[in-house]
């Protein structure tokens, strides 16, 4: 009867240990890896979603004096829009401007975002 070594058998025994460490290592990190795409994809589906409770609807605005488009697009703007430059293109595209200036006293219809009635 051949006899191992102490020396043999412990440094089997931890190699077969060391080994299944890396693979229930690997294993976490890829449930982790799969519960974090799963987190991201639901946060942007509902972000998305948030997005789309809203509707769109357009108000009249009485231009006060020294009013800008840009002051306008301030208070009106909302994250429906990439940024504050394309919601002035709709508002002068909406009231047929051909450039930036507006004048006191008139007024322009302007498109906002509201959350959708029940």
């Amino acid at each position: 009867m051949k006899r191992r070594s102490t020396y043999t058998k412990g440094h089997n025994h931890g190699f077969k240990h060391c080994r299944r460490r890396r693979i229930l290592s690997v294993k976490h990190m890829m449930v982790l890896s799969t519960v974090l795409i799963l987190s991201f994809i639901f946060v942007c589906s509902s972000f998305a979603d948030a997005h789309n409770d809203n509707e769109k609807y357009y108000t009249s605005v009485y231009i006060e004096k020294d009013q800008t488009l840009w002051d306008i697009s301030g208070s009106y703007c909302s994250v429906e829009y990439s940024d504050r430059m394309e919601y002035i293109e709709e508002v002068k595209q909406l009231n047929h401007l051909t450039s930036d200036e507006i004048h006191s006293g008139n007024y322009l219809i302007v498109p906002y975002y509201d959350v959708k009635p029940l």
